[in-house]
């Protein structure tokens, strides 16, 4: 095998973009095809090119490195594309020396080496561009080639190994050498199945027979998760690329190995991170102090003491209510009076995720799970181990994933998605629904066994029209609470938007009074909450509050609030933002009510 075929065919392999600089002429020797890719424009272009015209910034610190290589770092820099606009790239520098003054290189690699090497008379540089890949292309001589290619792959950070169809070692780099701990003289000829365990020798196997049946024409393989041994038999965690080409007829593959250790710490980085996230995010919401519970009338007083007494045990909670009752707030108050109040509690929305998502969500996925798994993500169940974990609307889990709920409840263990390892976790779990479970469970939608897992210690958060008494309270903290956000100067509420207050009925509960009264703080301009157009209209008389259904309540509620923001659903000053709700889940119920955005409610 030639060894300047060998070394263009490498550098084609190369993942970089790659540049051949003389900095001290301001010109481009020469250029690859993943170089030209990223400048979008043709090699024979980018040799015509002044270096100056390419990267404007780079040539005084180009000849700085010429001076003193050792003070350089890889660097970020503008490269002019084509289309005129400035590319930012991270350039990575290599001193290519060559033999003799007119920077001809040596023909020959040296002994004991499977790459060539270069005397130290002239000067060029090698310019790696960094995320791209690189193919050369140039009226260069061979020697040239070979020795440019060999301070090429030489300054690859992986380790580059090249075998023959008998799988012996035909090249490789200085950071093969290094990771196997031998020199050329010891690794070159030598068959490769020697340092490689059990598994990577059969994927090796595979992976030819893969060739074979493409005809040699197979683009790469990838694999994750093997071993290697150094020489003297120590092993070593690798990833691995196999890509095969021909040269004259024989047959090679090329192998690139990356320590796997680097991407096992950079995955375990990541999964640090995305729990502290998780965890600092948990944290920064749990800052509601436990006045913001407001409430003095007896049904709260009785929720308080439910409250005290199971919040310090570990027994699971559900929390029952109407949408908008601060079902949420409960939560955060049982999880801040728990033994675990200095462990995180996470939150998911049962409601807002599809099927597909909430077993990820929950449990985690590994890498290659499915579609867009791109690397392993910890579930919810993970980040809150030794905390809490809180499911909203869990009436909406689907019945498959109730099953895999159940068995973390009763096991306490799970596995990811994809995986096939047990993981054990210590949570505890709050849940909170409007509806009704055990209607649910009867009627088959909800698992019965779950069911009456969760329903331990139910606690039933009582909606505002039966706690009228906190109306007053209520209104005060939330006029305080916008006055201060929004930069009004409110400080007290007429007795007439008293005595609306009180008379309306309140379908949409804490959640409705707290949006109704922040509309009336940025609508009024004085020091007192005037009644205004932005009170909700009080209740007609009913006689017999079950003669309508909940659908006919909730219809007629969209539609006051269409009234109020004359028919505006989205926005600032819409309906969606009045009732708490996002536009989507607002437009969704309307057409579910049959209500259209034209819609008016006569008085």
């Amino acid at each position: 095998m030639d060894p300047s075929e060998q070394y263009r065919w490498l550098f084609n392999l190369c993942p970089n973009a790659i540049l051949i600089l003389d900095p001290a002429e301001d010109r481009i020797i020469d250029a690859n095809q993943r170089a030209a890719a990223l400048c979008g424009q043709p090699v024979d272009t980018l040799r015509s090119r002044p270096l100056s015209a390419l990267l404007p910034s780079a040539l005084p610190q180009l000849m700085a490195f010429l001076a003193n290589p050792a003070d350089w770092q890889t660097r970020r820099l503008g490269c002019t594309h084509a289309s005129g606009a400035t590319l930012e790239v991270e350039m990575h520098l290599s001193l290519m020396t060559l033999a003799g003054n007119t920077s001809t290189p040596s023909p020959e690699p040296p002994k004991g080496r499977g790459l060539g090497a270069t005397s130290a008379c002239g000067a060029h540089l090698i310019a790696i561009l960094r995320d791209t890949v690189a193919q050369p292309s140039g009226e260069v001589s061979p020697g040239q080639q070979q020795a440019w290619l060999g301070a090429i792959i030489d300054s690859a950070m992986d380790a580059v190994v090249v075998i023959d169809d008998q799988r012996r070692v035909v090249l490789l780099n200085r950071a093969a050498e290094a990771a196997f701990q031998g020199g050329g003289d010891t690794l070159l000829g030598l068959g490769l199945d020697r340092l490689l365990s059990g598994r990577f020798r059969e994927l090796l196997a595979l992976t030819l027979e893969e060739f074979d049946r493409s005809n040699w024409n197979q683009h790469f393989m990838w694999a994750e998760g093997l071993t290697a041994f150094r020489t003297d038999g120590e092993p070593f965690p690798v990833d691995t690329s196999l890509a095969p080409f021909v040269v004259d007829s024989q047959r090679y593959v090329t192998l690139i190995l990356r320590d796997a250790r680097i991407r096992q710490r950079a995955e375990q980085r990541l999964a640090y991170l995305q729990h502290q996230n998780a965890r600092l995010q948990a944290q920064l919401r749990a800052e509601v102090p436990s006045a913001d519970i407001i409430g003095q009338s007896a049904p709260m007083q009785r929720l308080f003491a439910n409250l005290e007494q199971v919040a310090d045990t570990d027994a699971n909670v559900l929390i029952l209510g109407e949408t908008g009752t601060g079902k949420e707030l409960i939560a955060r108050a049982v999880h801040r009076l728990s033994k675990r109040k200095d462990e995180i509690m996470v939150t998911v929305n049962c409601a807002t995720l599809s099927a597909g998502l909430i077993e990820s969500e929950l449990f985690g996925h590994e890498k290659g799970a499915f579609t867009g798994a791109l690397a392993r993500k910890l579930g919810r169940f993970e980040l809150a181990d030794r905390g809490t974990l809180f499911l909203d609307e869990i009436g909406e889990l689907p019945l498959d994933l109730q099953a895999k709920l159940l068995r973390v409840l009763q096991e306490g263990e799970f596995e990811r998605v994809g995986g096939v390892s047990v993981r054990k976790v210590d949570v505890r779990l709050i849940a909170a629904t409007n509806r009704d479970l055990g209607q649910a469970a009867a009627a088959g939608s909800f698992r019965e066994d779950l069911y009456y897992r969760l329903n331990v210690f139910p606690i039933a958060v009582p909606p505002l029209r039966e706690r009228a008494g906190d109306i007053a309270l209520l209104a005060n903290y939330f006029t305080a609470q916008h006055s201060k956000k929004l930069g009004r100067p409110i400080e007290t509420i007429s007795p007439q938007v008293q005595d609306a207050l009180a008379a309306y009925h309140w379908p949409g509960n804490v959640r409705e009074l707290e949006h109704v009264i922040e509309r009336g703080v940025i609508l009024n301009q004085g020091s007192r909450l005037e009644a205004g157009d932005w009170l909700p209209r009080a209740n007609r008389v009913i006689t017999n509050p079950r003669v309508k259904t909940l659908d006919a309540w909730e219809r007629e509620h969209i539609q006051d609030a269409l009234q109020l923001t004359n028919g505006r659903v989205s926005g600032p000053q819409g309906a969606a933002r009045l009732l708490g709700l996002k536009p989507t889940t607002l437009d969704a119920r309307m057409r579910k009510l049959g209500i259209k955005r034209a819609t008016r409610k006569e008085d």
